[in-house]
């Protein structure tokens, strides 16, 4: 069997409202190079690898192990979706090896059961921005939510890491009924602004209540660095993930992203919080074989 490359997006979840059900991909790419017939201590501890085995049990095929080269451009732990872009890695070249025994269907439910939840692992499959949710059945619901604006994105990435299951661990087990329905409202009004065009209606749209109140305390730098990114004219900013990474929304050119770059550079000074800016595009691309 030969050697396969794939690419995977980094993406971000949730964009304010949408809790565990909305996401994106964006334009920063990690690249892994699989070489069956290597099993290690690692098939057990390797995201990648434990997602590769995984498609091989679903497709009843003897797994073959596979040596892994990675070049790594997502950073751990910053809430830009490197596990999503890790399983989505390991589903697609093991079902790329093994023939394509898994169809669209099969891999967005499989990838999301060894993530827990799809809202990444979708939009880092398929590329674009994505509404997803799991069936009782476990099959995945999605669809993509055409972007009817010129959108792109500048981002604040703190050298301080937040593991996800950390971030998680903060949330309440249960919310108010008022902040459940504030939240219901803007993540539908943030599907729809994005699908008629309405960057106006953004700012509102990206608000949240369930879970970046109880995120922000681990990086407090953020509250400051999503204000500055609105008024350096951001159109929606919101914590990607679960954080610490800052995420603004603006229109594509290079007078606004310009403005907010320099927002986010000015404020990390003042909060002196070190870290890096980044303009990413949003990618309408998927994780995909390259070779």
């Amino acid at each position: 069997m030969r050697s396969l490359v794939v690419r995977a997006p980094a993406t971000s979840a949730n964009l304010g409202p949408g809790f565990d059900c909305l996401g994106l991909a964006l334009n920063l790419w990690n690249e892994v190079e699989a070489t069956p017939g290597r099993v290690s201590a690692d098939d057990d501890t390797n995201l990648i690898l434990r997602a590769a085995r995984a498609v091989y049990d679903a497709a009843g095929e003897p797994y073959p192990g596979f040596e892994l080269r990675c070049t790594n451009r997502v950073i751990f732990n910053r809430g830009l979706g490197s596990s999503a872009a890790a399983i989505a890695s390991g589903v697609l070249f093991a079902n790329e090896a093994l023939g394509k025994p898994l169809d669209e269907a099969g891999l967005l439910r499989l990838a999301s059961a060894v993530e827990g939840h799809p809202d990444n692992v979708v939009p880092a499959l398929l590329g674009g921005v994505r509404v997803a949710t799991c069936a009782e059945d476990g099959r995945v619901l999605q669809t993509r939510v055409p972007v009817a604006m010129r959108l792109t994105s500048v981002c604040f990435v703190p050298e301080m890491a937040i593991p996800t299951p950390h971030a998680r661990g903060l949330l309440p087990s249960s919310v108010a009924m008022a902040d459940a329905v504030f939240n219901v409202a803007r993540s539908s009004l943030l599907v729809a602004a994005l699908a008629s065009g309405a960057p106006e209606l953004l700012a509102e749209a990206t608000r949240d209540r369930l879970h970046q109140q109880y995120r922000l305390p681990l990086f407090p730098a953020g509250a400051t660095l999503l204000e500055a990114a609105m008024r350096a004219g951001a159109l929606g900013a919101f914590i990607s993930g679960a954080g610490p990474t800052v995420l603004a929304l603006c229109v594509s050119s290079d007078e606004p992203v310009g403005r907010i770059e320099e927002a986010f550079e000015s404020t990390a000074r003042d909060e002196n919080v070190p870290g890096t800016v980044l303009h990413l595009a949003l990618s309408e691309r998927g994780a995909h074989v390259v070779g």
